[in-house]
């Protein structure tokens, strides 16, 4: 007897292709910020303040596969204190009730992994897929070569 499933398929038909290639690096990765051409290519780093739950975070993963030109998203693994990240927060109406939990977790744990996400894209195409992501909610940020060479693959 066959099954066939009642969920509808949502998925985008990635036999058609996308614009967009996800690199992921593995710890002990040579950093490959060293190979880009910074005349023509534009780094942005793109963070998540958002919240979102799991259903939501794939939605926009789906949206991300539509971006209309090419570019690739990088994620790299570093680790680095657990005081960097309470720097980075933004100053908002959730700032209070994250700022109290990083505390908490920086008396347990000085240093922590995690992932950072980056944007690479040429810069003639770079503000328009800038204003797509920051309708999606990240908050996107330009990199420096100095910035990005300084990161290191944990």
């Amino acid at each position: 007897m066959s099954m066939t499933s009642s969920i509808p398929d949502n998925t985008p038909d990635l036999k058609a292709g996308s614009n967009l290639q996800i690199k992921s690096f593995v710890k002990g990765d040579p950093s490959p910020f060293h190979n880009i051409d910074y005349n023509k290519t534009g780094v942005y780093e793109l963070t998540d303040y958002t919240f979102r739950t799991p259903l939501e975070k794939m939605d926009v993963f789906n949206e991300l596969l539509t971006i209309p030109y090419p570019c690739e998203i990088w994620i790299l693994p570093v680790t680095e204190p657990t005081t960097a990240l309470l720097k980075e927060l933004p100053k908002n109406k959730t700032y209070e009730k994250t700022a109290s939990l990083f505390t908490l977790l920086l008396s347990v744990k000085q240093t922590m992994e995690r992932d950072r996400t980056f944007l690479v894209a040429q810069h003639q195409t770079a503000g328009e897929i800038i204003k797509i992501l920051e309708k999606l909610g990240f908050t996107v940020t330009e990199k420096s070569p100095e910035q990005l060479t300084s990161i290191q693959l944990a």
